[in-house]
């Protein structure tokens, strides 16, 4: 099962369209973030009635899901036939986002080296509305932006292999972490400029360091917002 395809405007006449997303990768996305944000602790169990209940759907798309979480790694079986959420270490969560600064910063410098204007001045576009974002107090708005700006910049890669790999475990970082810190909005501003900047100047080495050293800062953020609501780690 999938959601269609849509196409309409934001408020302010901004284009969007819906992707085809099957709907166990969308429930699994939710239940990742639960478990990344510390909403569903280790060891709760996560019942497929109580899944279809709450998703309003059959228990296919719900299997699908939990068959991605525990091959991702963040449940578990408990021998019984039923899924549990697996342990989340410090250790854990920071590999999460070394790898994909690791592969980002790759990405990057594939573009750096390039220096393409034109994907270079789309990058800046997708800068200077995350700026206007900040400066309405926008943050789930800016949360979207900055999505839609590390994936192009893993398109804009042209590496079908590198993207590939990216796919899969990009879906182990949540996507609106802005918008559930807002207070990260100046720092994730600042370090995209550093970003452009080295970008602009063809510094390819450079560029790959500033955004492996911004996703791993992205993920010491977490880390401190979780153990600020005093989420147990094993």
């Amino acid at each position: 099962m999938v959601f269609p395809q849509e196409r309409g405007t934001f408020d302010d006449g901004e284009a969007f369209r819906f992707e085809r997303v099957p709907l166990g990768n969308q429930i699994a996305d939710v239940i990742r973030r639960d478990i990344l944000y510390g909403r569903l602790p280790a060891g709760t169990h996560v019942g497929q009635q109580l899944l279809c209940e709450r998703f309003n759907t059959s228990r296919m798309p719900v299997r699908d899901a939990l068959r991605q979480l525990t091959t991702q790694g963040f449940l578990v079986d408990d021998g019984h036939g039923h899924s549990l959420v697996a342990p989340l270490t410090r250790s854990d969560l920071r590999d999460i986002y070394l790898i994909e600064g690791m592969l980002h910063g790759l990405a990057l410098r594939r573009i750096t080296e390039r220096h393409a204007e034109d994907e270079i001045s789309e990058l800046a576009g997708y800068h200077d509305e995350m700026l206007r974002a900040t400066e309405a107090g926008d943050s789930t708005r800016m949360s979207k932006i900055n999505w839609q700006f590390h994936r192009r910049i893993n398109q804009l890669s042209r590496s079908p292999k590198l993207l590939a790999v990216i796919r899969t475990h990009s879906l182990s970082i949540p996507n609106d972490q802005v918008d559930q810190m807002p207070n990260r909005s100046e720092r994730v501003n600042r370090e995209h400029a550093e970003i452009m900047a080295a970008v602009r100047r063809r510094e390819g080495a450079a560029a790959e360091s500033l955004m492996r050293q911004h996703v791993v800062n992205a993920g010491e953020d977490l880390l401190r917002f979780l153990e600020a609501q005093h989420v147990e780690f094993a």
